[in-house]
């Protein structure tokens, strides 16, 4: 018996030192599980940190939105330890040095629970995420957040658009199809509401309801334009105008052959059957208008056209290629009319136009009338938009080296 009662007290103080080895057990899961969610928590306070980051990236204020989007996900620096470091470009990892990435480590000191008995007060816990500026998944913007009909397609209009279309307009009939036309985008989103009004077509049904979007070509900085030095009036015969401080009045009648270089101009006009050629560049129209009338034969390869305050119509009849530039400050913009000018743009085009880049008119309705040649990329932005011919828009952006002007933030890392 006395042998029994021996074995009894040692299996008690086996029984005893094994509950002191599972609890320590079950503390560390439990302080693990813990630290583990917690770095959950924290990989998507630097998801988000990043992509904010990269979403600034061409507004110069890549720390600011990295910390503005943390916080929004509950993550305060200096609380509990809490840093966030941004670094543009990248530290570390396959893209280092690389401006066009945005890296952010997000560190939180948590304290433990069960893990205190064996002297372990805190754990660290760090998260990375990396993020970078890719093409965006739109290239059809209306961006009035009010106004009725904000995209509307009159007739047999046929678009087809090979990437998606936003309309802003909170209307609830935001985007109209008024007739036996068909409207085929990747995607398309509507603030407001939408109406097939006739015995057209929408594919894919609109998703209503959308958050707003902001105009995605705002960060375009817009040239400096200084107060012309005089102006003057060409009745052009054929020649070479190279604006010389000057902000020449052209207006090109006839049939000759001209070639324009880049620069201020008050306005252009062209009548008659010119074959008008403009050089890469730059070329501001201060204050008049840009039109290309039905006779002329015009070709521009790498030019921009910035629009102070007045209409462009580009009307078809013979060729009209024109191209916006592969690099700089304004790749991928054809047309770019300055914010609060509201005077209107069309296009009256055929299939000998191709305007390859992007038709920027941020406060005024741009139409869209008779059919386009497709280009490689096609990219409207405007308050509103109304369709009143058959078109195609592209997505090929490959001839430009950073993609579409038309950004997204995304995560690689």
């Amino acid at each position: 018996m006395r042998f029994q009662r021996s074995d009894r007290g040692q299996a008690l103080v086996l029984v005893a030192l094994g509950m002191v080895v599972l609890l320590g057990f079950i503390g560390m899961a439990t302080d693990v599980g813990t630290l583990r969610y917690e770095k959950r928590l924290l990989q998507t306070v630097a998801d988000s940190a990043a992509i904010g980051g990269a979403s600034e990236i061409n507004y110069g204020d890549v720390t600011t939105g990295a910390q503005a989007a943390a916080v929004q996900n509950g993550f305060t620096t200096g609380a509990n330890g809490a840093t966030l470091t941004v670094n543009n470009p990248p530290l570390s990892g396959p893209h280092a040095g690389n401006a066009a990435y945005v890296e952010v480590l997000a560190t939180q000191v948590n304290s433990t629970y069960f893990m205190k008995i064996f002297g372990v007060n805190t754990s660290t816990v760090q998260a990375r995420a990396v993020a970078y500026l890719g093409t965006g998944p739109a290239c059809i913007y209306a961006l009035s957040g009010t106004a009725t009909n904000a995209i509307e397609l009159n007739g047999t209009t046929n678009i087809q658009a090979s990437c998606g279309l936003i309309d802003d307009s909170s209307a609830s009939q935001a985007l109209l199809n008024n007739g036996s036309g068909e409207l085929t985008s990747r995607s398309i989103g509507v603030v407001g509401g939408y109406l097939n009004n006739g015995s057209g077509s929408i594919s894919p049904t609109p998703q209503t309801g959308i958050v707003p979007q902001t105009d995605p070509l705002a960060y375009l900085s817009p040239p400096s334009t200084s107060a012309c030095n005089g102006v003057v009036k060409i009745v052009t015969t054929s020649q070479t105008v190279t604006p010389d401080g000057n902000c020449y009045d052209l207006t090109i009648d006839d049939s000759p052959t001209v070639t324009l270089d880049p620069g201020p101009y008050q306005q252009i006009v062209t009548n008659g059957t010119p074959n008008v050629t403009f050089n890469p560049g730059l070329y501001t129209i201060q204050g008049g208008s840009f039109t290309i009338n039905g006779g002329a034969t015009v070709t521009s390869t790498a030019a921009t056209f910035y629009i102070t305050a007045g209409t462009v119509t580009v009307n078809g009849g013979n060729p009209v290629q024109m191209t916006a530039p592969i690099t700089g400050s304004y790749a991928g913009v054809l047309f770019f009319q300055s914010q609060g000018d509201s005077s209107a743009a069309a296009v009256n085009g055929d299939n000998t136009t191709t305007l390859t880049g992007a038709l920027y008119f941020p406060s005024a309705q741009l139409t869209i009338n008779g059919g386009n040649s497709a280009a490689a990329y096609g990219i409207l932005v405007a308050d509103t938009i109304v369709f009143n011919g058959s078109d195609s828009f592209n997505d090929d952006y490959s001839s430009l080296a950073g993609g579409s002007p038309i950004k997204a933030a995304m995560l690689v890392e």
